[in-house]
């Protein structure tokens, strides 16, 4: 045999050489890489909260999740995620997330892509006031409280956002929201008042107009509504005793438009606050306040724009949630006497000593 031909079967040999080498190289790369997508980090049994912070590309998360444990090697990380946009997957999203415990890397990887980080629940309750909304999400820590207060007193932020109102009292709609960790103040007022959008009555702006009110109008007397009202069946009356009031020209005379802007105020409502000067004391100015007094639910804002077509002018509780309805002052005052005698001698029952137990014959 020539040289020539040593040569060559020598190189053949050596490339086949190379190539079973490679071959083999690739087998144990992808052997290592299967190994790697059915082997959860190091975390243990605990659910792993981790920050991804905006900006971050894909070597600084994968080194994240490999210093937090929930995953076992940054670098075969770093190939899924190549993989997966090599098959159409999604971009890595920033965030605050919590993995469970024994998350495989493809897991970990599709919560990421798919953004689903962690939220927070909390519920609003009809009549929370921008003070509740503020005090709430900072206890959540969703938000600081002096932040909130501010943005919602912004009347260039109200416009920003869409809304025709100088403030963000009466429109953060009283619900139960899912809010992620670092969504920002603006963004949570921003959904509150989408919310108070998806619930107005429908045809509300020309009902309105049929009533002779703008929106703010009808939700400053929705607010008033809300904190007066507890049977929801008698909403609309109540409604109908404040627009009957108006067209009277007679001052509303609704005890929670007097202490509205009383910070920290928990009751009870005293002659003295009645008497107190204030652009929402309604004991005090004729017509509505200048501002809701409370975020109304969708009840009480169907409420203001359906009152109930009775000629009622007054309005006094009977201490179990309802309220006992007059037409005229005078009925309006006998009912007030009966319904204080009868709390009267109720509480002189409760505080009377019982009588001593007899003794047996």
């Amino acid at each position: 045999m020539s040289g020539f031909g040593r040569i060559k079967r020598a190189a053949g040999h050596f490339l086949l050489a190379v190539a079973g080498l490679s071959g083999l190289v690739a087998c144990l790369a992808g052997f290592e890489f299967w190994i790697f997508l059915r082997t959860p980090g190091d975390g243990g049994r605990e659910v792993r909260e981790v920050e991804i912070p905006s900006g971050t590309g894909t070597a600084g998360i994968a080194k994240i999740l490999e210093d937090r444990g929930v995953i076992s090697d940054a670098r075969m990380f770093r190939l899924l995620c190549l993989y997966s946009r090599y098959r159409g997957g999604g971009a890595l999203q920033a965030g605050d997330y919590a993995f469970p415990p024994f998350s495989p890397p493809e897991q970990v990887l599709d919560q990421i892509v798919h953004g689903r980080v962690i939220t927070c629940r909390i519920t609003f309750p009809e009549g929370s006031t921008v003070r509740d909304v503020a005090r709430l999400l900072e206890q959540q820590r969703l938000a600081r409280e002096e932040d909130i207060l501010k943005l919602a007193g912004d009347g260039d932020f109200s416009r920003s956002i869409g809304l025709d109102a100088p403030q963000l009292e009466g429109y953060l709609y009283p619900d139960t929201y899912l809010f992620k960790k670092k969504q920002g103040g603006p963004a949570i007022l921003k959904a509150m008042v989408q919310q108070f959008r998806n619930h107005l009555p429908a045809g509300w702006e020309a009902r309105a107009r049929e009533l002779g009110l703008t929106l703010h109008q009808a939700v400053i007397l929705a607010s008033i509504v809300e904190k007066e009202a507890v049977v929801d069946s008698e909403r609309p009356v109540i409604a109908a005793v404040f627009f009957n009031r108006l067209r009277g020209n007679m001052p509303l005379q609704s005890d929670p438009t007097a202490v509205y802007d009383l910070p920290g105020f928990s009751g009870p409502v005293t002659p003295a606050h009645l008497k107190r000067q204030s652009p929402y004391n309604t004991y005090q100015n004729r017509g509505l306040p200048v501002g809701p007094i409370c975020n109304p639910g969708s009840k009480s804002l169907r409420a203001a724009l359906n009152p109930e077509k009775v000629r009622y002018l007054y309005f006094v509780s009977n201490n179990d949630g309802t309220h006992y309805f007059s037409e005229t002052l005078a009925d309006h005052n006998q009912a007030v006497s009966r319904i204080n005698g009868k709390r009267k001698a109720q509480q002189a029952q409760e505080a009377a000593p019982e009588s001593p137990a007899r003794p047996e014959p």
